[in-house]
């Protein structure tokens, strides 16, 4: 990164708020939190790899690529304007599902983050050749799992090649139980950020609520024993990224807000439990460290975005609102934490 640790201070700057758009302010201090994403935007020569182009895809990346560089060349008090950001996300908008983000409204933060993660990863794919691994009868069950693991990730790779997928992307293996024949359908299911339902004392309890816990549909159509009948689907994971994202559920479909403390501490984390069975233990013992956290104060009505920030090289905690910013002894956990960024940890 171009930072040094006597230039630790750098990097600790606001960004206006340019009329509502403190989801987006929050939204990108997340994302900075994970270093080699940063490094890549800080070193990469966009413009001169993209050359004179009007895909809006690139033209976004091109503008979080200044916005970036203002951000890792300043330090507080200083804060970014972000009007040409804001320009090319509202002009990309235009006549789309999106259009909200082009207006100074309120929005919500984890979908102008899936929106931002999106379009860097359209600026920046390249399909590769998919070469599907063959699933041999002398295969052990646990061999079998494994290719066709492979052949899913590999598959959606294959026309999603990107540094965001590389560095944001997981995969879940759902499974399908028919309770009729007892037989067991597979699929393979990319992510960018885990949905967590805000239920249970711990926060592993959160995490569990989502994957391994099992939900039941009626009317499923078995392609075995050709009967409709009650199903067990229930989740796991197989792949998770370098840096992982996990959205607490905080908004009900009915609009409604959920206030329930984060019983989260701060500490390492594992996800250990929630792979499945087959994956390779040197995939599955890793650790997590939270980097940074997108917080929703208020209600369903109405509220504010904040952002808290570990400096990736003081390792120092800072909180961030809109042009704002100040020191934290660590992060804080309440009912406002809505988006966290977890960046593995390399031993």
């Amino acid at each position: 990164m171009s930072i040094t640790v006597s230039d630790s201070i750098k990097g600790i700057v606001g960004i206006q708020n340019m009329g509502n758009t403190c989801y987006c302010n929050s939204t990108l201090q997340l994302i900075r939190a994970c270093p080699e994403w940063t490094l890549l935007c800080l070193t990469r020569n966009f413009e001169a790899e993209f050359g004179e182009t009007v895909d809006p895809n690139k033209k976004i990346l091109l503008a979080y690529q200044d916005i970036l560089k203002s951000l890792w060349s300043a330090h507080r008090p200083a804060y970014v304007r972000p009007l040409g950001f804001i320009s090319e996300v509202r002009k990309a908008v235009q006549n789309t599902v999106y259009e909200s983000f082009g207006f100074p409204v309120q929005n919500d933060s984890h979908e102008y983050m899936v929106y931002l993660l999106d379009h860097f990863h359209e600026a920046l794919k390249i399909e590769r050749i998919y070469n599907e691994i063959l699933i041999l009868d002398s295969d052990s069950p646990i061999e079998k799992m494994q290719k066709m693991a492979a052949n899913g990730w590999n598959k959606f790779v294959s026309k999603n090649n990107s540094a965001v997928v590389d560095l944001f992307f997981g995969m879940m293996r759902k499974t399908i139980h028919c309770t009729n024949c007892q037989n067991l359908t597979y699929q393979w299911e990319v992510f960018n950020s885990i949905k967590v339902p805000c239920e249970g004392a711990t926060f592993q309890d959160w995490i569990r609520s989502e994957v391994r816990e099992a939900s039941y549909i009626e009317g499923y159509s078995c392609d075995k024993c050709k009967e409709k009948c009650i199903a067990r689907i229930y989740s796991h994971i197989w792949h998770l990224p370098q840096c992982l994202i996990i959205t607490l559920r905080r908004f009900h479909p009915n609009g409604n807000k959920n206030m329930t403390m984060c019983p989260y501490k701060g500490e390492n984390i594992s996800f250990e439990e929630f792979f499945a069975d087959e994956v390779p233990n040197v995939n599955k013992m890793r650790s997590y460290d939270l980097c940074s956290i997108s917080d929703h104060h208020g209600t369903h009505l109405g509220g504010h975005y904040t952002a808290q920030f570990k400096h990736p090289i003081s390792l120092n905690w800072w909180w961030f609102d809109d042009e704002s910013t100040k020191p934290m002894d660590g992060p804080q956990f309440s009912t406002a934490n809505y988006i966290m960024l977890f960046r593995l940890i390399f031993k």
